[in-house]
Order: C-alpha cells, then structure tokens, then sequence
C-alpha cells in the first residue's frame, strides 16, 4: 500500500516535470532566420545613421549600405579585366573603401569640433558664472562657435528649448551627432544636469573642469598632429609616386613592365603581389603615424 503511494506520487511528479519541460520548451523558441536578417538589418542602419550624422553627410542609411554592398561588385568587376587575383583585391578594397571614407570624414569633423570645444566652454562658463539661464548658455555657445555644425548644433537646441521640448531631450537627440569627444563630453554633462533639475549656475563649475580637460587635451593634439604631419606626407608621396610610375611606364614604354601586364605570372602574381604590398604600405605608415590623444 504505502509502496502503490510512493509509485503514485512519483509518477505525478514525472508527468508533471514533463509537462512543463514541453511547456516552457516552446514558449522560449529561438527566431526565426528572417528575424535575425531583420534584427541585423536594423543594427547595421542604427550604426550608419549615427556615423552619417557624425561625419555630417545628408545621406540615407539604406542609401549608404546599399553603396557599401555595390562598390565591391563595381571594384570586383573592374579588377577582373586584369586577372582574377585583382578581381579579388578588388572586391576586398570596395568593401573598406566606402567605411574608411566615412570614417575620414568622422574623423575630420571630431578634429574640427576639438577645436572649438575650449572656445565655447570658456563662454558658457562665464555666461553660467553671472548668473544666465540655459538659453543664455546656449546662446553664448552660438555666439562664439566659428564651426558652423557646432554652431547649428547649440541653435537647434536653442530652438528646440524656445519650443517647449524638454531639455534633455532635445540634448539628447543632438549627442549622436557629436563626433568629438570634448563637445560630447559637454552634451553628456548637459544632460545630466538637467535630467536632475540642476540651476544652470551648478553648470559653471562642471563645465569649468570640461573646459581644462579640453584645452590640455587640445594642446596635447596639435602636438601630436605636428610632430606626424612630415612622416604623413613622405607615406602620401610614396603612395602616390609609386603607382604613377608604373603607369607612366606602360604608356610610354611598355617593354619595360611587359613581364607585369602581358606575361600570366604577372597578371595572376607579380601585379595582384604589387597591389597588395602598396595597400598594406599606405595602411601600416597611416597607422604608425596616427597618434590620437
């Protein structure tokens, strides 16, 4: 009797545990392919929207993935009426060309806007120190900013303020665009003074201690930026010499680099190898010359 019980209960418990292995089993069930292509769709257009609003280039998201997935096929297509190993240096420049472009541009405006960073936390600064408003902090930023994003940024917020839209929204839309990290800096401290309904006189001293770290950080930048702009230039020439050289040859004597272009072990080694070695060249000296603070 108490063993019919025990069998009972265990049975019980059996069928119970199974059913909720089954139940819980399909109600975690992965996504599906499609999904995954959407949530990786949606990401890879989150990511090119910020870095287009960074480098400031009025271009659609879908429009600038689509050219990142065509300029591999256009380079593939040009490298192959060469040979087959340039088809394929072709397709795997096209595939850097359009994000190291944009990444230039990024890198551009983030300098540009470095450099306005010390001039406009040093009006703000005494704007807050004699007792201004938000508005009237803004209004120094846009008073004194010479870049013009830097200055359209501080009037849209401007606007947006006069607007009614809260503060920290309107701040916080803007901060995506922000490519330097000193004027991201600012928006960040922007905010979290007013998501806590700070006066703007609290603004002075935190925007006082950005601004010594901006201008040490830009003093420490035009050093670095000047001690690297000879060893750019020499990696520049040779980049360019290099390539023009060759050209020049072929058109006005060919003979010369005959065993290059009209021989297979030219077309399919010694040109794709040449091709590879001054990529790699421009990559590495661009590299070891870039010095960031």
């Amino acid at each position: 009797m108490d063993l019919t019980l025990i069998g009972g209960m265990a049975t019980g418990i059996a069928v119970f545990s199974g059913l909720m292995a089954i139940v819980s089993g399909g109600a975690s069930t992965e996504p599906s392919l499609g999904e995954r292509l959407r949530a990786w769709r949606e990401e890879r257009i989150a990511g090119a929207r910020n870095q287009l609003a960074q480098a400031r280039l009025d271009l659609r998201p879908e429009t600038y993935l689509a050219v990142s997935i065509v300029a591999p096929l256009v380079l593939g297509i040009v490298g192959l009426v060469l040979s087959v190993p340039m088809a394929i240096i072709g397709i795997v420049a096209g595939a850097f060309v359009p994000r190291l472009y944009l990444r230039y541009l990024v890198a551009g405006e983030a300098r540009a806007a470095d450099d306005e960073a010390p001039r406009v936390l040093r009006s703000m600064v005494n704007r807050a120190a004699a007792g201004g408003t938000y508005p009237d902090l803004f209004s120094a930023a846009v008073e004194v900013a010479r870049h013009r994003w830097v200055k359209a940024d501080f009037e849209e917020v401007l606007g947006r303020y006069y607007a009614n839209e809260p503060l920290a929204e309107a701040l916080a839309t803007l901060r995506p665009r922000q490519a330097g990290r000193n004027l991201a800096l600012v928006f960040d401290a922007l905010s979290v003074l007013a998501v806590t309904h700070q006066p703007a006189s609290a603004a002075a001293d935190v925007l006082g201690s950005l601004n010594e770290a901006a201008r040490s950080n830009q003093s420490i930048g035009r050093q670095a930026a000047a001690e690297s702009r000879g060893l750019r230039i020499q990696a520049l020439i040779l980049a360019i010499v290099i390539p023009a050289l060759f050209f020049y040859l072929l058109v006005v004597n060919r003979e010369l680099v005959a065993p290059v272009v009209d021989t297979t072990l030219g077309r399919l080694v010694l040109l794709p190898a040449a091709a590879l070695l001054e990529v790699a060249g421009v990559v590495l000296s661009w590299r070891a010359t870039r010095l960031e603070v």
